[in-house]
């Protein structure tokens, strides 16, 4: 006992000396953000607690300019430049500790690894599985949760209920990415309910890994001396039905059952197994990984999109004409299919618009300032620093997307003049460089296919019309809305829509 308190006065030293160092003599002293960011990584830490800290760091930069402490190692960019800097494809900036929280930091995966050599082979390996031709293989399974999620609508809207729609379109993108990637959907829209326990094991998850990610070292404490990585597993139920769907389609009759163009991801995983490019443990993680990593995001995309279009009616009608339009030509199905909606430039725009005006990840994605340090906003920034940028900084920044950063409108992304570019290398729903979220292409082909199929058949009234939705940030950004289902009006009159007919 009596040397405890010699080294706890050591340690106490060691970090009111490293805040003098911080506040009066660093070289980046100067740098502007808020009075608790200079002293304590804990000023992330708190706005956390409220839920917006998403746009407490557009606030920030409004305020600040393009760079802006958040931690006193740790900093906030949105000047194209740096920005371009830090993520480029060649860039020599690997992810910060920030993401040893998402997991065990001795067992890495695909997207906690900070390796960029190991990135990149464990990338390389799977990368044909998330190629945009591939994405036909997958649209088979989209189109048969569509028509779940269609009808499923048309009930309740029957029904006369009330309906989460940020919920519902989780439970959406839940049950396809099953479809996708095992063949076999998890029945939450049937059921209108979680019953795997995916949905709030992975929130927890999250919003663990948002703040713990900004302390690591406790994390990596933690996970010596507690089951805790258990705890944040996807579950039991998981593994096992990863297990279980692996041996079905390794077992003699099951190989060329299915037509190859809709076969599943696990059936194309086991065909890398097979020419030994990727090991039992890989496929494992990499199913366990697209239904993960593929829900969420996607989830949170499409209620985001529909809460935008809903609510201006103007921008709903616009597509409603697009897709009737093409439809009368012949040019649109129904459903529609993903190579139709690639020349349905209004669609596109839409997607686009939402996914910047409600990017799913809220934070910086923070990367460390590589050996020999690098120049960064007209400073020098030592090797070790971490830096980064947060996707609502740069979308809702007016140098980059004009003056109506906070305006709902497609249109931005049909227009071509001398900022067009800017808007594209800046537009950062899915990361950037060589780190961007490889299953970015699945989640674009899901909502290309059912945005469409909802908004020709369905109107949405906001139980609350004269209230903006809410929103919780905590990693993710997810919103919370309810609405009333109802047929769509057409001229003024119930169009005839299947859906509701019973």
């Amino acid at each position: 006992m009596e040397l405890l308190w010699p080294v706890l006065g050591l340690v106490a030293a060691f970090f009111v000396s490293q805040i003098i160092y911080d506040v009066f003599f660093s070289p980046l002293k100067s740098i502007p953000g808020p009075f608790l960011a200079r002293l304590t990584r804990f000023w992330e830490l708190y706005i956390l607690r409220h839920g917006h800290s998403h746009m407490e760091f557009v606030r920030q930069h409004e305020k600040h300019g393009s760079v802006v402490r958040v931690a006193p190692n740790r900093y906030s960019f949105s000047r194209p430049e740096d920005v371009k800097l830090i993520y480029s494809p060649g860039s020599k900036f690997p992810k910060s500790k920030y993401y040893e929280a998402s997991g065990n930091p001795h067992q890495t995966n695909i997207f906690s690894t900070r390796d960029m050599a190991d990135h990149s082979d464990r990338r390389r390996k799977v990368a044909s599985l998330y190629t945009m031709s591939t994405m036909v293989a997958y649209e088979s399974a989209v189109d048969r949760m569509t028509a779940v999620c269609l009808r499923k609508l048309g009930q309740i809207g029957r029904e006369e209920r009330p309906l989460s729609v940020p919920q519902f379109m989780q439970y959406y993108a839940f049950d396809v990415i099953g479809e996708i990637t095992v063949d076999e959907n998890f029945g939450m829209m049937e059921r209108e309910d979680d019953n795997t326990g995916f949905i709030d094991t992975i929130r927890d998850s999250l919003i663990y890994h948002a703040h713990y990610g900004l302390i690591p070292d406790v994390h990596r404490a933690l996970v010596k001396i507690t089951d805790i990585i258990g705890k944040q597993s996807t579950g039991r139920f998981l593994e096992d039905l990863l297990v279980r769907k692996i041996e079905e389609h390794s077992s003699d009759g099951f190989k060329n059952k299915r037509d190859p163009r809709s076969e599943s991801f696990v059936a194309k995983v086991l065909e890398q197994e097979a020419a030994q490019k990727l090991s039992r443990i890989n496929v494992l993680d990499s199913c366990g990984a697209n239904i993960a990593a593929g829900s969420d995001t996607t989830g949170i995309s499409l209620s985001a999109a529909l809460y935008y279009l809903y609510r201006n009616p103007e921008k709903l009608a616009k597509l409603r004409q697009e897709i009737d339009q093409g439809q009368a030509t012949g040019q649109v199905s129904d459903p529609v299919t993903f190579k139709e909606t690639q020349s349905m430039p209004y669609l596109q725009a839409v997607i686009k618009e939402a996914l910047r005006m409600h990017p799913a990840v809220g934070t910086i994605l923070a990367r460390t300032v590589p050996e020999g340090g690098a120049h960064l906003a007209g400073r020098y920034f030592p090797a070790g620093t971490q830096v980064g940028a947060n996707a609502w900084v740069l979308h809702y920044d007016p140098k980059i997307y004009g003056p109506d950063p906070y305006s709902f409108r497609p249109e931005r992304w049909l227009e071509h003049d001398d900022g067009s570019k800017l808007r594209e290398t800046m537009f950062f729903p899915f990361g950037a460089g060589s780190r961007t979220c490889i299953g970015k292409n699945i989640s674009i082909l899901e909502m290309s296919k059912v945005i469409p199929q909802i908004v020709r058949a369905i109107d949405f009234e906001f139980k609350w019309p004269e209230r903006e939705w809410d929103v919780f940030c905590s990693w993710f950004v997810w919103p919370e809305y309810e609405c009333r289902v109802h047929p769509r009006q057409s001229a003024g009159k119930p169009k005839e829509v299947d859906v509701f007919t019973g």
